[in-house]
C-alpha cells in the first residue's frame, strides 16, 4: 500500500531575490550541465555563469510579475491531489534548496513505508527526472521510494492533452481546419541523446500519439530553450516560427512536456516566439499548460495510481550507463 506520494517539480524563483540561488543551484547540477571538468572546477565555472546570467533574467521575471508561478502551482497541486487521493502528497522543488529540509522532514515520517515519486515531467531525461531521483536518494538513501519515470504515452495524459487543446480551440472559435499546432518541448543537447538519454524518443512517441488523435489538424514538433554551446535537438521553435510555411490562419504554440507555467512559457513563448509569427501575418496564440485543464487533477491522480513504478538505480546516469531500457 502506498503511504505517500512525492510530487517533484523544477522549482522557480518565488521573488526576485531567489533568482541567483535558483540559477546557481540549477547550473551547478552536473546532471544538467554535464562536461568533463572536475567537479570543483565545474561548480566554480557555472557559479560564475549563473551570477552573470542572473543579471539578464531578472528583467524577464519582472516582465512576468516578479516571480515564477511554478512554486505555488506545485504546492496547490500537491494539496489538491492529497485531498483527491486521501493520501499525503508531499511537494519537492528541485532547485529551491531552502525548501528541501521541509520536504525531507515530511518524507522521514514515511521512511519505513512505501513512497511513490512523481516527477511532473511527461518525458524522461537524466538531466531532469534523473537529477530529481539522485537528489532525493542522496538525502534519504534508505527510503523505500519507487518512481513514475515518465507518463508521456499514458492514455490518460494523451486524452487530457487532446481534450485541453480542443477546449482551447472551441473557446477561441478557432476552426480545426484552419489552424496549425507547434508542440514546443524543452530542448536537450544532442550529445546527451547520443549517450543513451531516451528523451527525444519519448517526445516523438508522445507527439505522434497526440497528433493521431488530433488529425487532420496540422502539427509540428519543435524544441526551445537552448542554453550554452553545442548542437541541440532540432528543429528549434524559433526557427520553425521564422520559416513555417502553412496556409492556415491560426498558429498555436502548445507547451509540450511543460506541465506548469514558468518563464519558458510565459516569457520565451509569449514574448520571443509569438511575435515572430504575428509579424508574418499569422494569428498566433499560446495554449496554456496542462495545469490549467479542468481534467488535470483527475488525470494525474489516475497516472499516479496506475503506472509502472521503477527503482532509482535505473534512473540515475552513471559513467557506465548506456541506452535506457525504458525508452517508450
Amino acid at each position: 500500500m502506498i503511504s505517500a506520494y512525492l510530487l517533484a517539480n523544477f522549482g522557480g524563483p518565488r521573488h526576485i531575490q531567489d533568482c541567483e540561488t535558483f540559477l546557481t543551484t540549477l547550473l551547478t547540477d552536473p546532471d544538467v550541465t554535464r562536461d568533463r571538468l572536475p567537479l570543483i572546477l565545474h561548480k566554480y565555472l557555472f557559479t560564475f555563469i549563473a551570477k552573470r546570467r542572473t543579471k539578464k533574467v531578472i528583467p524577464l521575471y519582472n516582465a512576468i510579475g516578479g516571480h515564477s508561478p511554478i512554486y505555488q502551482d506545485t504546492e496547490t497541486l500537491a494539496n489538491t491531489l492529497s485531498s483527491y487521493l486521501h493520501t499525503p502528497v508531499i511537494p519537492f522543488h528541485r532547485y529551491l534548496p531552502d525548501t528541501h529540509a521541509t520536504t525531507m522532514r515530511r518524507l522521514m515520517t514515511f521512511k519505513n513505508s512505501r513512497i511513490v515519486g512523481v516527477p511532473l515531467f511527461p518525458h524522461f531525461t537524466y538531466s531532469v527526472t534523473g537529477s530529481i531521483v539522485r537528489c532525493i536518494h542522496k538525502y534519504l538513501p534508505e527510503a523505500n521510494i519507487s518512481w513514475i519515470a515518465h507518463f508521456g504515452n499514458h492514455p490518460e495524459f494523451l486524452s487530457c492533452t487532446v481534450n485541453h487543446i480542443h477546449t482551447f480551440l472551441q473557446s477561441h472559435n478557432i476552426p480545426e481546419n484552419d489552424c496549425c499546432l507547434l508542440f514546443s518541448s524543452h530542448g536537450l543537447p544532442v550529445k546527451y541523446i547520443q549517450k543513451g538519454d531516451p528523451y527525444r524518443q519519448q517526445c516523438e512517441h508522445s507527439f505522434h500519439a497526440i497528433s493521431q488523435q488530433l488529425y487532420p489538424i496540422e502539427t509540428h514538433l519543435c524544441y526551445q530553450s537552448k542554453f550554452g554551446w553545442g548542437k541541440w535537438l532540432s528543429p528549434a521553435t524559433q526557427t520553425i516560427c521564422a520559416t513555417l510555411k502553412t496556409e492556415k490562419k491560426y498558429v498555436l504554440i502548445v507547451p509540450f512536456g511543460f506541465t506548469s507555467e514558468h518563464i519558458e512559457t510565459l516569457y520565451e513563448i509569449e514574448k520571443d516566439y509569438l511575435p515572430i509569427l504575428t509579424k508574418r501575418k499569422y494569428v498566433a496564440l499560446r495554449v496554456p499548460t496542462i495545469y490549467h485543464s479542468v481534467h488535470w487533477v483527475k488525470t494525474l491522480a489516475t497516472i499516479m495510481q496506475n503506472s509502472t513504478y521503477m527503482q532509482h538505480p535505473k534512473l540515475i546516469k552513471s559513467s557506465s550507463s548506456k541506452e535506457a531500457d525504458f525508452a517508450v
